[in-house]
């Protein structure tokens, strides 16, 4: 009986062993394989997909700088996408910019002013007073499901002497503007039910800069919800903050913002009975504090998009390793084009430290990359799926 006892106890241990190990062999050698592209820059999609095998392709249905969804494009176009990435057992995700929405090439190329113009109610207004056929062209889709592009409120800025952040490429809408945010739950099921994806990633959730917020009804959110008056607090910026320390009043600030954001987004996301990714910046400041905050995300996600832009593997696998730890959430580590001469070392810092995938952004990357991706996952690249 005792033998029996110890052989049985032996056996258990060895499947609690090979278990445990292939476990360890499906997180690291088998990781999740997502590209991302803009819908109008899927040109060569298909082919490419059909030679690298990505496990998912999101494709962004209403990017940053569009207007209207799919850019204005044939919705046919789409479900062909779509199809064709279904019959190669690649799943779709459709993306959404939710609180970001310029046009900032078309506004410098004109040589507007970009402060004045960058924002879709000014660029609206634009277009209504000098433009009118291109106005109705753009913004009737607005105008028909009730929302005058004219009224959707900019956030807000509070220049900091010393410390001015241009406008750059995005611009941000007010997002407890509630017509805004019914407006792109429309969007939603409107681009859903050209074809059905298998999930939904959502970007731009976020504040842009350290001194955004000062609208009034973001001011009463924040008075009401975390009793702190922004209006009589001047920020400072996190790169100062993390090299001189934070203060109680400092923290307040930048809590209360992501306060404002999780509210605003969950009210969208949370309409949909999909699995979703959140694209995040994950826990290296500034971008955390500009109300990305991954244990807020982490109660809306499935899996977080960790946009690491960094070229220090030793950052990246950080990243990834405080980013899982505080959300607990899959993370899928984003790999920038920005970042391709250690792309392949990111991609093992990342897997090393728990990512359950890796995240393309745009699939122009080097040969090198794609192959070393099917050659973690164990997949044959002569072995077309097409």
């Amino acid at each position: 009986m005792k033998r029996e006892i110890l052989t049985l106890a032996a056996a258990a241990v060895l499947l609690l062993l090979l278990f445990l190990s292939f476990g360890h062999i499906n997180k690291t050698t088998k990781p999740t394989v997502v590209w991302y592209t803009v819908f109008k820059y899927t040109d060569g999609l298909i082919e490419k997909a059909a030679k690298y095998k990505p496990d998912i392709v999101i494709i962004s249905v209403f990017a940053e700088d569009d207007i209207v969804p799919l850019n204005g494009s044939d919705p046919a176009r789409l479900k062909y996408l779509v199809d064709r990435l279904h019959e190669m057992n690649i799943k779709v995700y459709y993306s959404y910019s939710v609180f970001s929405r310029s046009m900032y090439e078309e506004i410098k190329n004109s040589n507007l002013p970009i402060e004045q113009y960058l924002h879709v109610s000014g660029y609206a207004k634009y277009l209504r007073e000098n433009d009118p056929e291109k106005y109705h062209q753009l913004f009737d889709y607005y105008l028909e499901r009730g929302l005058n592009p004219e009224e959707i409120p900019r956030v807000e800025r509070k220049p900091v002497d010393g410390f001015y952040v241009e406008v750059g490429h995005y611009s941000m809408i007010d997002p407890l503007y509630k017509p805004y945010r019914d407006f792109i739950v429309s969007v939603i099921n409107e681009t859903i039910a050209i074809a059905k994806p298998d999930g939904l990633a959502f970007d731009h959730m976020r504040f842009f800069t350290f001194d955004e917020g000062y609208n009034k009804d973001i001011r009463d959110f924040i008075l009401q919800n975390s009793n702190f008056d922004i209006e009589n607090f001047t920020p400072k910026p996190m790169f100062q903050l993390n090299a001189g320390g934070w203060s109680k009043e400092d923290k307040m600030y930048y809590d209360s913002r992501a306060k404002v954001i999780d509210y605003a987004s969950l009210e969208i996301i949370g309409k949909f009975p999909y699995k979703k990714m959140v694209t995040t910046m994950g826990m290296i400041d500034p971008a955390r504090s500009n109300g990305q905050y991954v244990e807020l995300q982490g109660k809306h996600a499935d899996a977080l998009l960790l946009m690491a832009y960094d070229k220090d593997p030793a950052e990246v696998g950080k990243n990834v390793k405080d980013t899982r730890e505080k959300s607990g959430r899959d993370v899928i580590l984003g790999i920038s084009l920005l970042a391709n001469e250690t792309a392949k070392e990111n991609i093992k810092a990342g897997l090393d430290n728990g990512a359950s995938g890796i995240y393309l952004l745009g699939y122009n990357f080097g040969e090198d990359v794609h192959a070393y991706l099917l050659e973690i996952r164990g997949i044959n690249a002569n072995n077309s799926n097409t």
